[in-house]
């Protein structure tokens, strides 16, 4: 019975389902999901490779290779003092993975209130403290 399942199922099985989602949004532009964060991140006005890898460092990946990679792309510019800059290519790759995104955040979403939706993440929010201050990282 699936109203017996523990949290923790629940959790583990939404993250499933979410990572598959953006995976495939991402790879209908020939991406990963390291590349969407360099993207994403440079869209949001970091500008230099040390600045990605540092907001990056969390999740899995070489972000450095990815901004090479992006860079062979044509998407991201190097400046000669090390910046880096979304070419017009970038940023249209950009947008156009945004919305893909925006879609999966919409159809998560589906059926919940601003305010529940709000709620629900304050709540694993607290949850997560919790366990994080039971097991010492707080």
């Amino acid at each position: 019975m699936d109203d017996e399942r523990p949290i923790g199922w629940w959790v583990k099985r939404l993250d499933a389902l979410l990572e598959e989602a953006l995976d495939s949004v991402v790879a209908g532009e020939g991406l990963t999901r390291r590349h969407w964060q360099v993207l994403h991140s440079l869209a949001g006005g970091l500008d230099s490779e040390s600045e990605v890898v540092a907001a990056l460092a969390d999740f899995p990946g070489n972000a450095s290779a990815v901004v090479g990679d992006l860079a062979g792309r044509g998407w991201i510019h190097r400046g000669e003092g090390g910046e880096l800059q979304l070419t017009a290519e970038g940023s249209a790759a950009h947008d156009r993975v945004l919305r893909a995104v925006g879609r999966v955040r919409r159809h998560t979403a589906d059926g919940l209130s601003r305010q529940e939706y709000e709620r629900t993440v304050l709540v694993l929010r607290r949850m997560v403290e919790n366990v994080e201050r039971a097991l010492g990282r707080a």
